[in-house]
């Protein structure tokens, strides 16, 4: 199929689809050049951007979308690999909702400090003493 059956099958621009063969996320992929210099992506192709767009939607990056698919198998995704990128990024985002409780607690504390009698520290009011 040409691209832009692609583009209506999966609702991803075109642009999109050519970074994506330029990143090397297609290795596995049948591509055809034809005589009249257009492009032929086999089913494969349609079936690895519905995956890469899952796992962006996951917030996965490019290069461990790369990774993940690198010695993909038709239709198979080592669920080793797979499971052991989930775990990090679920730290990763803990870490970040950590951080966040954290500056909600700071901003709170702030909040509570501040009054219409403050007084400046530094050229700062003193509730922004934290």
């Amino acid at each position: 199929m040409l691209i832009g059956e692609i583009v209506k099958k999966t609702g991803i621009s075109r642009d999109t689809i050519r970074f994506y063969e330029k990143e090397g996320l297609f290795k596995n992929c049948l591509i055809i050049r034809k005589d009249n210099n257009y492009k032929e992506y086999s089913s494969d192709v349609l079936e690895q951007l519905r995956l890469i767009h899952t796992l962006r939607k996951l917030n996965f990056s490019l290069s461990e979308i790369n990774n993940l698919t690198r010695i993909r198998n038709p239709n198979l995704l080592d669920c080793n690999d797979l499971s052991k990128s989930l775990n990090k990024n679920i730290e990763i985002i803990d870490a970040q909702i950590n951080s966040l409780l954290k500056l909600k607690e700071d901003l709170m504390k702030v909040e509570s400090a501040c009054s219409p009698n403050y007084n400046f520290i530094d050229k700062k009011p003193s509730c922004l003493s934290c």
